[in-house]
């Protein structure tokens, strides 16, 4: 009788380890699936084309809106001096025609470098661009969504073209994302870039 109950109290030993391996597999299981959740969520985060900086600044720290401000500050001074050239008569002068074109080439200048911002996202194997008021959309999980990239990351030429059919080809560049990032969430879906 007492080798039985020995027996018995084996099996129970045996049965209240394997019941803690149980609940400890469970716990591990469970903080790996939250962990891949994370990653999940971070792999499919957007990516922006301020490529965390977010203040704005080019590469090199520079604000490039900063020339398109002062190319229109100038035109305003040119304006006001031909303004005042045409007040005291004088617009007829070499000097008012001067100010007048003078004017009108600083505020083209100042129209034609004012940046328009381009957001560039990447969700679920699809390539959002807003630039302006007009969107385009890539998906990189159709075979038939045609794309190549010229360089690699980190080169001064690196793009990557979308190509559209019956119109130019959509161009991103270094300046507009972080190419290294970019290139791999692109190459998430396509391996082959």
């Amino acid at each position: 009788m007492e080798s039985l109950q020995a027996e018995i109290d084996a099996l129970a030993a045996r049965c209240a380890e394997q019941e803690q391996q149980v609940a400890d597999l469970t716990a591990q299981l469970a903080a790996a699936n939250a962990r891949i959740a994370e990653l999940e969520s971070i792999a499919e985060s957007p990516i922006s084309i301020l490529d965390g900086r977010e203040s704005g600044l080019a590469r090199d720290g520079s604000d490039p809106r900063v020339l398109s401000v002062i190319l229109a500050a100038t035109a305003v001074v040119a304006g006001t001096v031909a303004l005042l050239a045409f007040v005291n008569d004088n617009l007829d002068t070499t000097f008012g025609y001067a100010m007048v074109v003078t004017a009108l080439g600083l505020a083209y200048a100042s129209h034609r470098t004012r940046l328009r911002a381009s957001e560039i996202t990447v969700s679920n194997g699809v390539v959002y661009i807003k630039k302006g008021e007009t969107s385009y959309r890539f998906d990189l999980r159709q075979a038939s969504t045609s794309i190549d990239m010229v360089g690699q990351p980190g080169d001064p030429s690196w793009q990557v073209y979308f190509h559209r059919k019956g119109m130019d080809d959509f161009v991103v560049d270094a300046r507009m994302v972080n190419a290294d990032e970019f290139v791999r969430r692109l190459r998430e879906h396509r391996p082959d870039l």
